[in-house]
């Protein structure tokens, strides 16, 4: 789909303390050699160990707000996008009263890793159905606690915690939205449905189990039709793309997916470079890779920046930026902060 003076204007993101992957915070030292997460490329992660999502994503928004130079007045719509968010049943009510004006209404996008992507085609979808509308901002939390999650790593990836938010406008912001597509294959959401353990305790999901190699080729068909799509629509050759940005799901992921046509990337080409050691933060990866990119001062006007995003369920979005002046940090991106 091709869009028409819808900008990004500003972003920002949240990220907690890194803990090593070696440190444990619930059992020994695994010493029995390098786990498949390892093996994927992960070195760390983050945790918070107070903060909730919804607090981080409320963090990221207001850097991303003072980055856009807009207040909660000027917002239209806060499009939240969460998973499991266990500290906050209505997240987006949340951040409305945290971050929004008396005309903002707020709404939750729940399409698990692929809902920051999801976010940033609903915020455009607002600002195009509202032509009185100002602004709108999309935000993402995640938290994944340990007595929740302890078994993720047997999918391949380290799961991170952090907040992530971006602002969208009309017409006046230093990245344009040039086009973006977005699929299902809802035959595979067995994969996401809840079942007990042997023992009766928890409720893994069979992805947890299986992880997700079964169901790469899949997965590669997907992203890559959503990828030429936003190529064809555009016109936008695959070496025209000075930056990708997609979910930090692991470089070996990562390398099937985005490493044959049309893309021909490798992860570490990637912001899967920085991704790696924050570790797979959901909704957020490729907020915060948008973030990082902007701050980092390498970006020029006429650059192109592809957002590459999915998750369980399954659901895809892809993103296509045109950077039309040289972004306005408000910091370096530096290390991760706290405040």
């Amino acid at each position: 789909m091709l869009w028409h003076d819808i900008t990004i204007a500003g972003t920002g993101a949240w990220i907690p303390p890194i803990r090593q992957k070696h440190e444990p915070w619930d059992k020994p030292v695994d010493t029995r050699g390098p786990s498949l997460a390892a093996l994927n490329g992960f070195t760390s992660l983050a945790v918070s160990a107070d903060s909730s999502a919804a607090q981080m994503a409320a963090r990221a928004g207001l850097k991303a707000l003072r980055h856009a130079g807009v207040t909660g007045a000027d917002l239209s719509l806060v499009a939240h996008a969460h998973f499991q968010d266990e500290d906050h049943f209505t997240p987006g009510t949340y951040l409305l009263r945290v971050l929004g004006g008396p005309a903002t209404t707020a709404v939750e996008v729940g399409a698990a890793s692929d809902g920051g992507g999801a976010a940033l085609v609903t915020a455009a979808e607002h600002l195009t159905a509202r032509p009185s509308a100002k602004a709108a901002l999309v935000t993402a939390g995640v938290r994944f606690r340990p007595e929740r999650w302890k078994n993720v790593e047997a999918m391949g990836h380290l799961a991170g915690d952090a907040g992530a938010a971006a602002v969208l406008t009309r017409g006046t912001g230093f990245a344009r939205l040039l086009a973006t597509a977005q699929a299902t294959q809802p035959q595979l959401e067995v994969l996401t449905r809840a079942r007990s353990e042997p023992d009766g305790t928890g409720r893994p999901l069979l992805v947890q189990v299986t992880g997700f190699m079964p169901y790469i080729e899949e997965l590669t068909r997907t992203t890559r039709r959503c990828v030429e799509t936003v190529l064809d629509e555009t016109g936008v050759r695959p070496g025209d793309i000075a930056r990708v940005v997609p979910i930090a799901i692991g470089a070996e992921v990562l390398d099937l997916l985005l490493g044959a046509a049309p893309l021909r990337r490798r992860a570490p080409a990637t912001t899967w470079t920085s991704g790696r050691h924050l570790g797979h933060a959901g909704p957020c990866d490729v907020l915060v890779g948008l973030d990082r990119e902007f701050r980092s001062g390498t970006l020029r006007a006429g650059d192109r920046v592809l957002v590459v995003s999915f998750g369980v369920g399954f659901r895809w979005t892809t993103a296509l930026l045109e950077i039309t002046r040289d972004p306005a940090a408000d910091g370096p991106a530096g290390p991760p902060t706290q405040k």
